[in-house]
C-alpha cells in the first residue's frame, strides 16, 4: 500500500536496498593487491637459495611488512602468486615434500645429533666426501669435513668439530650425554669411531639397516646441499668445493627457514631458546 502511494514499484525498491547492501564498504586492506604482488616480488628477488616453496616466501615477506605494522595471511599470497603466474618463478617447488624427521626432534640442543657422509663430484679429484654433523634441536651443521677419502678417521674429525663448537674442548666426557646418530656404515661401527665416542662420553645410536628416514634430519640437510649447491654447480678441484660448501653451510645455518621451527634459521632457533631459558631462569 504504501509503495502505491508513493508510485514505487516493489522490484525497484527491493533491488535498491539489495544494491545499497552490496555497495557498502568491507573492512579495508591496509596493502593493495598491486602492492603486495610488488613486494612478493622482491621477496622472490632477495631469497639467496634455490629450492624456496610458497610458505617459506609468505614467512620472508611478511618479516618485512611487519616492519610497517602489516601482516598478511599465507592464502592471500598463495591466490596472487597463482594469478599472476608466480609460484613458477620462485625458486623451487611448493617445498612440500619431506623425509621423516617428526620423532627425531629434541627439545633443546645437544641432546642428540645425526651424522652421514655424502658423495660428490669434482673434475680433479673424481668423487669427493663430506661428512656432516647435524643437531636434530635446531638443524643446525655444528661440524663438517670435505675430503677425498671418506674412511672412519675423516668421520670420527667431523664429529670432533661439532663437539669442539659446542663444548670448547675435547677432553675427557666433554659430551656425556650426547647421542649421536648413525647407519651402520663401516665408519660408524668401527673399533677406532666408536672407541673415540666412548671417550668423549657420547652414546651412539646406530639406525637400523635400509631404513635412511631413521637419520632424516641430516638426510634431510643433504637432500638440501643437493637441490641447493652439487646439482648447480661444477668443480673443478676440491678445495674449490670445500670453499663452496663452508660457504653454503655457513649461510643454511644463518638463513635456512625451517617450518618446524616457526620459519626461522636454525642460528636463530638456538639463539631464542637460550633467551627463553635465561628469562625462565
Amino acid at each position: 500500500m504504501i509503495l502505491r502511494v508513493i508510485d514505487y514499484s516493489s522490484a525497484s525498491y527491493y533491488g535498491s536496498t539489495v544494491d545499497e547492501k552490496r555497495t557498502k564498504p568491507g573492512p579495508k586492506v591496509k596493502i593493495s593487491d598491486e602492492e603486495l604482488v610488488e613486494q612478493i616480488k622482491e621477496t622472490i628477488k632477495q631469497i639467496p637459495f634455490h629450492g624456496v616453496g610458497y610458505k617459506k616466501i609468505h614467512a620472508r615477506l611478511n618479516r618485512n611488512l611487519q616492519k610497517r605494522g602489516i601482516s598478511v595471511g599465507k592464502n592471500r599470497v598463495f591466490r596472487l602468486m597463482q594469478a599472476k603466474n608466480l609460484l613458477n618463478q620462485a625458486p623451487g617447488g611448493s617445498g612440500s615434500s619431506r623425509i621423516h624427521d617428526g620423532s627425531l626432534v629434541t627439545g633443546s640442543p645437544n641432546v642428540m645429533w645425526g651424522t652421514d657422509g655424502k658423495k660428490f663430484f669434482n673434475h680433479r679429484d673424481g668423487w669427493c666426501w663430506l661428512f656432516a654433523v647435524i643437531d636434530h634441536f635446531n638443524s643446525e651443521i655444528i661440524g663438517y669435513t670435505v675430503v677425498k677419502k671418506g674412511d672412519r678417521f675423516e668421520a670420527t674429525r667431523a664429529v670432533q668439530h661439532a663437539i669442539k663448537k659446542r663444548f670448547g674442548s675435547l677432553d675427557k666426557d666433554i659430551a656425556k650425554g650426547v647421542r649421536v646418530r648413525s647407519d651402520r656404515g663401516s665408519q660408524y661401527t668401527s673399533a677406532y669411531y666408536m672407541q673415540t665416542m666412548s671417550h668423549y662420553g657420547i652414546d651412539m645410536s646406530h639406525t637400523w639397516a635400509k631404513s635412511p628416514e631413521s637419520n632424516g634430519i641430516i638426510e634431510r640437510f643433504f637432500r638440501t646441499i643437493e637441490e641447493q649447491l652439487f646439482k648447480l654447480h661444477d668443480f673443478a678441484t676440491l678445495e674449490e668445493a670445500e670453499k663452496a660448501i663452508g660457504d653454503f653451510i655457513e649461510l643454511y645455518n644463518k638463513e635456512w627457514m625451517l617450518e618446524r621451527l616457526g620459519y626461522i634459521s636454525p642460528n636463530d632457533a638456538l639463539k631464542k631458546y637460550y633467551t627463553l631459558s635465561k628469562k625462565s631462569a
